[in-house]
């Protein structure tokens, strides 16, 4: 028996303009994006996983649509709304053109068309989640069979898909927010419209702790094509506006842009894994933003009191220079398995979004360097959106470094508030890069002070010298953190560069050697004492001085802001007395 049907039923958590968090369906979201703020799921990775749902949808229909809801004259559609031919090469470049005509039409009307709720009526059958013939995201376990010869499905339980908890059957998981009462698995438990959200995100962040698999010789299992990208999108002012920044209907390389759209549910779940099974290169952003990683089967009659649902593995998609994806930071390998190749880079746990500024703002050039695609795009609509605040976010999973299990342990999510103009004219980016790479470099000088302490302490081979360098670093990037981040975010194409770029330098030099300043003040009387190295004394006088030498090098003639008062002279043995606490 067919139930829940995701056009109707609420499951797609949201933040409205007006009010609390609540659930809506995917027919209301298309009717009124304009009125919810953002989507606001259990996870922000599980956000990015719905977003490229939505965003799967709108680039299917306009596709074949324009904002009026009429078929492109360059191809044909049958009665679901597919398209039943490619364009030919002739009318490639008025095709695209009409696409990017479709976005700016729909920008400025400021909500989507009537065009997009009817082509999901046209699939209604197909997304029902619990269903034994067209089950959404999934499998039924005929078509499964068809291909596993041998064994079944591993059961997954409630309490592994859920990623706030993501407990195995062997290995419970610790501080988790939900807990089993006796016999009723409460880890398991979850309704209807959680089961949704977390199956979409099951799919694009996995691992490979099952055991069930399709994966052929010479193929690798996928663990979630989400879970190897350093995910990024844009965030407007309501989801209608994010949605459509994160839409992309042309691309730096023009022959994605005339691909026929084929998201999973327009073909059978045996299909799907076919595909994959025999390496069929994905070439469409539908098809890749509703990528399959696991052939799961779930119980039209599933009880969600005792969530299980059943996976097989599938092969994972190429990860060599695969540009088709737009929603991701590259890396370019000049050794290892991909020498020469780009492939998409993870972002780090332990490191904030703008000390990644540069590599993942800037401009494409030579062989590595490559912008993601979503970023590019503002170039080619900076006239239609104009100069506003716009949000980058990156999300990610860390994982657990376990190559046979790829457990995620942690999430990553952060986000840089900046002017859509600053980040689309190069001109603006060199200079706002270059920001972020002085600051690396301070960083770099500040390091090189923390290691002339240690050294004057000789704790060079001590547990107690390195903890001394981390925090040091540590409280240095924290002291960093808002105030470019604010910096940033006020900047605008109007302002003088020189100006903006002094400030910063100013800035950044005050905030470097108040955090210099408060080790120095610290010092013992060893620290001052200090050690002979090299043919020369060196103590924390010395060292500050050279931190300030090396800063003066680095950042230019000193320029004060008016109204702060600084300490400009040297550390000198008579104005810092030691503190003689023991060593």
């Amino acid at each position: 028996m067919s139930r829940f049907n995701l056009l109707d039923e609420p499951w797609i958590a949201v933040l409205p303009n007006e009010g609390r968090q609540t659930d809506i369906s995917l027919l209301e979201l298309f009717r009124h994006a304009e009125k919810y703020r953002r989507l606001a799921g259990e996870m922000e990775t599980q956000n990015f996983a719905t977003l490229r749902l939505l965003l799967a949808v709108v680039r299917t229909v306009f596709s074949r649509f324009d904002s009026k809801g009429e078929p492109y004259p360059y191809l044909t559609v049958d009665e679901q709304m597919r398209q039943t031919c490619g364009v030919k090469e002739n009318d490639a470049e008025g095709y695209i053109k009409a696409q990017e005509m479709t976005w700016t039409s729909l920008w400025t009307a400021g909500h989507f068309p009537d065009i997009v709720c009817r082509y999901l009526e046209a699939w209604r059958d197909h997304f029902y989640l619990f269903d034994e013939t067209y089950p959404f995201y999934q499998a039924t376990r005929p078509e499964i069979d068809t291909y596993l010869k041998k064994g079944h499905p591993t059961l997954v339980a409630g309490r592994t898909i859920n990623r706030l908890i993501s407990e195995s059957k062997n290995k419970t998981a610790l501080f988790s927010p939900v807990a089993d009462e006796g016999k009723k698995k409460g880890k398991d438990r979850m309704t209807s419209a959680e089961l949704a959200r977390w199956l979409i995100m099951f799919q694009g962040y996995t691992g490979l702790f099952d055991k069930a698999s399709l994966v052929g010789e010479g193929q690798s299992p996928s663990k979630g094509w989400l879970f190897d990208l350093g995910g990024l999108y844009l965030e407007g002012d309501n989801l209608f506006e994010t949605i459509l920044l994160n839409d992309i209907p042309s691309y730096a390389d023009r022959a994605y842009g005339t691909k026929k759209q084929s998201p999973c549910w327009e073909v059978s779940g045996e299909e799907n894994m076919r595909r994959l099974m025999q390496g069929e290169r994905i070439n469409n952003l539908a098809q890749l933003y509703t990528n399959w990683s696991r052939a799961i089967c779930i119980d039209p009659e599933l009880d969600t009191d005792r969530t299980e649902i059943g996976t097989v593995k599938l092969p994972a998609i190429e990860h060599e220079d695969n540009f088709l994806e737009p929603m991701t930071v590259w890396h370019f390998n000049k050794s290892g398995e991909h020498k020469d190749h780009y492939t998409p880079r993870k972002h780090m746990s332990d490191r904030a979004m703008w000390r990644s500024f540069g590599v993942i703002a800037m401009p494409s050039s030579g062989n590595d360097q490559r912008r993601p695609e979503v970023l590019s795009h503002l170039n080619n609509i900076r006239q239609t959106i104009g100069s506003r605040q716009m949000t980058i976010h990156a999300v990610g999973l860390k994982d657990d470094e376990n190559a046979t299990s790829w457990v995620p342990v942690d999430e990553i999510a952060d986000s840089l508030e900046i002017n859509s103009l600053m980040i689309s004219d190069p001109s603006d980016l060199n200079w706002t890069i270059g920001a972020a790479d002085l600051t690396g470099q301070v960083a770099t000088i500040y390091w090189a002070f923390l290691s002339d302490v240690v050294k004057i302490r000789n704790q060079t081979t001590k547990r107690s010298g390195k903890v001394l360098i981390d925090s040091g670093m540590k409280s240095f990037y924290w002291a960093i953190n808002d105030p470019f981040r604010r910096w940033l975010a006020s900047l605008s194409p109007d302002d003088a560069k020189e100006s903006r770029a002094a400030e910063w330098s100013d800035t950044l030099r005050h905030i470097t050697e108040y955090q210099a300043r408060t080790i120095v003040r610290r010092a013992t009387a060893r620290d001052y004492a200090g050690i002979e190295a090299d043919g020369h004394m060196i103590n924390i006088v010395t060292a500050y001085n050279k931190l300030q030498h090396q800063l003066a090098k680095k950042l230019g003639k000193e320029s004060k802001p008016s109204g702060e008062r600084t300490d400009r002279k040297e550390v000198s043995l008579e104005s810092n007395k030691p503190d003689h606490r023991a060593d």
